[in-house]
């Protein structure tokens, strides 16, 4: 387990730059970093 927060972020290609559109991310569970503490969370 880390000891700090990774700012790296993941980026993804953008196939049609002037195309506006939405993408949706479905995810029944997730882990997460208190931005206050840096401490791990779980959520449903």
């Amino acid at each position: 387990m880390p000891t700090q927060p990774n700012k790296r972020l993941e980026v993804v290609p953008n196939p049609h730059p002037y195309r506006e559109y939405e993408v949706e991310l479905t995810c029944p569970e997730f882990t997460t970093l208190c931005p206050m503490t840096g401490q791990p969370d779980f959520a449903t």
